[in-house]
């Protein structure tokens, strides 16, 4: 599609192919009648392609009905559709309705087979999560009316992964780690990120975008956060002040996930394989919880939609599974 601009007129000319044999050319005063032009005739071919007797539409161009209408909205919607088109390259971009959970199968089988060429093995959890954002592209254009048919991909099987483990710092590490960052860090940028998120259980993303005025009344305005609300978390006086200042003569935080990773390793921390600043949540998580901190109210703090999300922690409330030690049958042996 192209959309251009005749200096001699000031009008604008749209030239789009839609398909095969089949190309428009219309001349508007402004760039977004082009546009509205270009979607109105995208619709009535897609239209005349769903009436026919058969949806004959690729598995690419459903993807791309889906991001224009939902996808657009999502933070990482570009990255979503980047990851699958790659998919439909992958499976020789069929027609959508085609697609069934054996192709999703013959999938995993030649990411699989990459690894073992050299390339970079893709993780069980990983292909579960395609096959989740494959599975919500149907579902939503199903639930519009844009597509006809059933989900094709509902009865596939995702598969069982172990749980990740659930790491955090300790007391001891958490002092070794903030000596370092003092010690071999100049100007305190990564030593203050981090103190914040141990102080909110922020993400690492949402500290590092802060500027000064986000500090205000004594807390920290998270914005942009992963789950699209506006979180405030008190600070004690010292870090509220430390990190408010920092900002006003840096204007950001200016360091780097790899900085982190350098300092853990200057700690002698080791965390478990493709864990990194991320820790810093489930420290801050883990701890809330140890000292007998309310569930829901850690669920409010992290931000998170859902309890189940939150509910991993509670396994670090010390009265959580305490029958485990009371209720066993040697506790009862010793009780005779």
């Amino acid at each position: 599609m192209k959309i251009t601009k005749n200096p001699e007129t000031g009008k604008w000319k749209l030239d789009v192919e839609i398909s095969k044999n089949k190309r428009y050319r219309k001349t508007c005063n402004t760039k977004t009648e082009c546009l509205e032009y270009y979607h109105k005739i995208k619709r009535m071919h897609d239209d005349q392609e769903v009436n026919g007797s058969e949806d004959k539409r690729s598995l690419k161009t459903i993807i791309d009905i889906w991001y224009e209408g939902k996808g657009c909205e999502l933070i990482e919607g570009e990255r979503l559709q980047r990851i699958l088109h790659a998919l439909a390259d992958v499976i020789g971009n069929p027609e959508a309705r085609s697609v069934t959970p054996k192709r999703f199968n013959d999938y995993k089988t030649i990411r699989r087979m990459e690894s073992k060429n050299g390339k970079k093995c893709i993780a069980d959890s990983t292909l579960n999560n395609y096959l989740t954002y494959l599975r919500c592209v149907y579902n939503y254009l199903f639930a519009i009316g844009e597509i006809n048919y059933p989900n094709p991909l509902a009865k596939a099987h995702r598969i069982k992964v172990q749980e990740p483990e659930l790491s955090y710092l300790t007391c001891d590490q958490i002092h070794d780690l903030l000596t370092v960052m003092k010690e071999h860090f100049q100007e305190d940028h990564l030593l203050l990120l981090t103190k914040l998120c141990l102080a909110t259980g922020a993400r690492w993303s949402e500290i590092i975008s802060r500027k000064a005025y986000h500090f205000k009344n004594g807390q920290i305005d998270l914005t942009k956060t992963k789950g699209k609300r506006i979180r405030s978390i008190p600070l004690n006086k010292d870090l509220y002040e430390a990190a408010r200042q920092h900002l006003e003569q840096h204007g950001s935080f200016k360091c780097t996930r790899r900085g982190f990773s350098k300092a853990i390793k200057l700690a002698g921390i080791r965390l478990p394989e493709g864990q990194s600043s991320h820790v810093l949540r489930h420290t801050f998580a883990s701890h809330f919880m140890m000292n007998k901190g309310n569930i829901i109210v850690l669920q409010n703090i992290l931000g998170h939609t859902d309890i189940k999300l939150t509910m991993k922690y509670a396994k670090f409330d010390p009265e959580h599974f305490k029958d485990a030690i009371n209720l066993n049958p040697l506790t009862q042996l010793e009780r005779q």
